[in-house]
């Protein structure tokens, strides 16, 4: 019996290749029509960047927010919608003023964004 291969493949499994993070190099606003990584790379001062509430066309979104610069930056959530897993809503998540921080934001429901995981920053 010959010997069986040592890797297999498997071609019915479509493979994608990775996207890279989206730049953010200005202040402005988050899209949030597409699950998506975001890297915070404003130079020369902090960005201060929003992102909407979700509606109900994008229940179940995901955005996670890195940063890529030595700066305070602010992504602010309109209208309260930012819950963190503590009491009320809340507003802001602020990185800390050092390339490295992130977090990732999933969409509950329409009025509603959870913070799911978080590498440093604060949220208030």
């Amino acid at each position: 019996m010959p010997p069986l291969p040592r890797v297999v493949n498997y071609p019915h499994i479509p493979r994608f290749a990775p996207e890279p993070p989206v730049p953010l190099s200005a202040d402005g606003a988050i899209p949030i029509d597409v699950d998506q990584v975001f890297l915070i790379n404003k130079a020369g001062s902090a960005a201060a960047l929003t992102i909407a509430a979700p509606g109900a066309a994008n229940i179940g979104r995901r955005i996670k927010v890195l940063t890529g610069s030595d700066f305070a930056h602010v992504v602010t959530f309109t209208g309260s919608t930012l819950r963190d897993g503590t009491t009320g809503a809340k507003i802001t998540w602020t990185a800390p003023a050092f390339e490295g921080a992130g977090a990732e934001f999933v969409a509950t429901t329409a009025t509603r964004w959870l913070l799911q995981n978080k590498n440093l920053g604060t949220v208030a």
